[in-house]
């Protein structure tokens, strides 16, 4: 007993100092995006200025459009060990099953894609601490920017996980942006789900920092009450759990916001193309 506590005193300093390391890489490799994008001209289809920068998007879009189609805006999570990809292919999806429709995925500011492109901005350590008012800007600017080009019937916006949290804080900050969002595996008490995290994953001081974001739970009050939210979360889910979303739902349902909570038994947080999520989208363009 007394070796094992002599070995840790010992070595404690080297175990703080690689830790310390291993933030300051990681700061270094979330912020070293920080460029032009490569949109000399934006597109609309693939990129998209804002005054932050360019975004990266790719857009799909239903066989048959009328003058005003149904718009939809797909934001992936955090995604703090791979490229996400998976926001464009629901959205190929979105416009593959749905009539009238475009459907656009977002690379969120400071991510790099699963195809190496970038979007201008600041990614963040991924620890709650990118759901900043500036990164809401960045992809609200976005979001208008299609809405003029495409003037849509309707505009719908769904997020995962941390694209979840973005959706909530865009209902709140920006009420008449958009007429229905799908939040999908939400850390909708960001300080209370960091908390959470910090716990769970105590190795990473970066839960424990002080951060910017918006959390969507402290601008519900803001939303339009004619905006549509609904709610998904798998039973499971250990990342944010169930409970985060029921006491949303019910924060929503106090303040009069048409709003469902969805879940989805027997699945835990990656559920953005579970059939149910997209029977749930359906139902939305529906309406």
């Amino acid at each position: 007993k007394y070796f094992k506590i002599s070995f840790l005193v010992k070595y404690r300093r080297v175990f703080l100092l690689v830790l310390v390391s291993v933030f300051v890489l990681q700061y270094y490799r979330c912020n070293n995006s920080i460029r032009k994008g490569d949109c000399l001209a934006a597109d609309h289809e693939h990129w998209v200025q804002t005054t932050s920068g360019c975004l990266r998007i790719n857009t799909y879009k239903s066989d048959s459009l009328s003058e005003h189609p149904n718009l939809v805006l797909v934001i992936h999570g955090d995604a703090p060990f791979n490229k996400p990809g998976y926001q464009y292919k629901m959205a190929r999806i979105i416009a593959e099953q749905n009539k009238n429709t475009i459907a656009v995925g977002i690379l969120r500011p400071g991510y790099t894609d699963s195809e190496d492109h970038v979007s201008d901005g600041r990614k963040g350590f991924t620890t709650g601490d990118n759901y900043t008012p500036e990164v809401i800007e960045s992809i609200a600017q976005a979001i208008q920017f299609l809405q003029n080009q495409y003037h849509p019937a309707k505009t719908i916006l769904i997020g995962h996980s941390g694209g979840a949290a973005i959706t909530g804080d865009l209902i709140g900050v920006k009420p008449t942006l958009v007429n229905a969002a799908v939040l999908i595996s939400c850390p909708c008490n960001v300080p209370k789900w960091r908390k959470q995290m910090g716990r769970k994953q105590f190795y990473n001081p970066g839960w424990l920092s002080s951060v910017s974001s918006i959390s969507p739970h402290e601008v519900a009050d803001k939303i339009d009450p004619n905006t549509r939210v609904l709610i998904l979360i798998g039973e499971k889910d250990d990342v944010t759990p169930l409970e985060l979303s029921q006491e949303y739902e019910k924060q929503l349902q106090n303040l009069h916001i048409p709003s469902q909570l969805i879940q989805i038994p027997n699945e835990g947080h990656e559920i953005f193309l579970n059939d149910t999520v997209f029977n749930a989208i359906r139902s939305v363009l529906m309406l």
